[in-house]
């Protein structure tokens, strides 16, 4: 659905239905009626389709060769810009942030939001935190000057009329498109790649398309970016026994296990080079070698891989092999962050708190209170950078403690400022536990502590070391891609 004239990263695998509209580009006569930037078409014959109109993002002024009059031309959600490589826009400009702005659609027209950043932006003489455009209008980010051009032509996907495919949920337009790419792609063998952000349910896509496509194997599920490097050949595809020490036993691997079923590679942009290379000749040849073994087996199994990242532009950076890109980004499915679908927000947290209900229900424990309108509120007002899966614990969270704090403050979890001594989580030597943790579940209240526990850590780490993520892997004795993958399931932001 994403275009570019610059930069290529290969299109996600979709049909698309482009539309011109006779309307132009620029300011529009008085009277006349304003093109909107995204529209649901209801169809009384065909299916019902998402319209979103395109905008042009042109790079009029920068400091860096090779970001002038750079173009790029996108159709989706929310565009971001920034001078980080996994920037819809990445820019070349040390006075930018690296998560500056966002624009996404809405009612009016496009909503440009600041993220933060240290140096502002800019329309004319203004700073502007947020402000809706509907006509081609400069912006300013640091040293560079964008022009953001709404365009006349729109492109069209179809939609979904059911509001969840498999366990995923979700009513709003950009949910149901991608469940309408789901459901066609879910009963053929197509490999299909999900890209998204932490949180954003990628493995409940993978699920559901493994229970929708009639297969007769398992879905197995392995986290790539867990798995110790060297144990990684072993873990998928399987050892001899005595193949190295500690192989007492032959294993038969991942891909084994999922031999007429559906195998959902994880975090596969963590796979080393290597490790790529045979993960490639698995995939041409549909046969498997184990560890100490000079016999290769067939396997049939559809492959489902994830990624929290851009493959095209690892492989851009070399990281990423681009024969094995090619080979898993047969179907490429999209899922959208949930700050971009704010509608599901409070369908889902409904969701959470009847499957909370139920459960307490089957361990003969009484129901908690809903949350009330003010708590949905303030729900509907956050971003939740670790989208669902940030939902789901801040729902459960106060649904046992109450609405205590925002969404996203670090003090709530921690028993900080504005829990008070009996919304906190004591780690005295005493053994002190907030009482009511005591009424959940043992593996309920279990997670809850670890939690609280790892967001205190790693908000305490992050301050100690100015941010620095480097730094903060280094004194807490983990891989730095861990301490990024904690931070950015708890929406925090550093640098380096």
């Amino acid at each position: 659905m994403i275009q570019r004239d610059r930069r290529g990263d290969r299109a996600i695998v979709r049909p698309l239905r482009v539309t011109t509209t006779p309307k132009p580009t620029g300011s529009a006569p008085a009277g006349s009626k304003r093109i909107p930037v995204t529209e649901v078409i209801e169809a009384t014959t065909g299916p019902t389709v998402r319209r979103i109109r395109k905008l042009r993002v042109e790079i009029v002024d920068a400091r860096e060769d090779r970001d002038k009059n750079a173009v790029f031309t996108f159709a989706q959600d929310e565009v971001r810009i920034g001078s980080s490589e996994e920037a819809d826009v990445p820019l070349a400009d040390a006075s930018v942030s690296r998560e500056h702005l966002a624009v996404r659609l809405s009612a009016a027209g496009y909503a440009l939001l600041d993220l933060g950043s240290t140096n502002g932006t800019f329309v004319g003489d203004l700073r502007i935190e947020r402000v809706t455009i509907a006509e081609p209008t400069l912006i300013r980010l640091g040293q560079t000057v964008l022009r953001l051009v709404p365009l006349a032509e729109s492109v069209e996907q179809e939609i979904s009329p059911r509001a969840r495919f498999g366990r995923m949920l979700g009513q709003s337009a950009a949910m149901r498109e991608t469940f309408a790419l789901l459901e066609r792609v879910a009963a053929t063998d197509l490999t299909v790649l999900l890209e998204g952000e932490t949180g954003t349910g990628k493995e409940l896509a993978a699920e559901g398309l493994h229970e929708s496509s009639g297969r007769s194997g398992d879905f197995i599920a392995v986290n790539c970016g867990a798995i110790p490097r060297e144990l990684l050949e072993s873990e998928l595809l399987g050892h001899e026994k005595g193949a190295f020490t500690g192989a007492d036993r032959p294993r038969p691997g991942a891909f084994v296990a999922a031999d007429r079923g559906t195998i959902f590679l994880d975090e596969v942009g963590e796979l080393p080079l290597d490790m790529q290379a045979k993960l490639l000749r698995v995939l041409e040849r549909r046969e498997v070698k184990a560890v100490g073994s000079d016999r290769a087996r067939s396997v049939d199994v559809r492959v489902i891989a994830a990624t929290n990242r851009s493959l095209a532009r690892e492989v851009a950076a070399g990281r990423f092999r681009q024969d094995l890109y090619f080979r898993l980004a047969v179907v490429v499915v999209r899922i959208p962050p949930l700050r971009t679908r704010a509608g599901d927000v409070r369908m889902l947290a409904e969701h959470i708190q009847d499957e909370l209900a139920r459960k307490r229900s089957a361990a003969g424990l009484p129901p908690l209170a809903r949350l009330d309108e003010r708590a949905m509120l303030m729900l509907l007002r956050y971003d939740f950078p670790g989208n669902v899966r940030e939902l789901r614990n801040v729902v459960e969270r106060w649904a046992v403690l109450g609405a205590v704090g925002a969404p996203g403050d670090p003090a709530a979890w921690a028993g900080g400022a504005g829990g008070g001594a009996e919304a906190g989580v004591h780690m005295g030597s005493g053994g002190d536990v907030d009482r009511a943790l005591l009424s959940l579940p043992y593996h309920e209240a279990k997670d809850e502590w670890v939690e609280r526990f790892e967001r205190a850590y790693l908000t305490t780490l992050l301050e100690r070391c100015d941010g620095n993520v480097s730094r903060a892997a280094r004194e807490a004795g983990v891989d730095r891609r861990h301490v990024q993958r904690m931070m950015t399931r708890f929406g925090m932001k550093g640098g380096d």
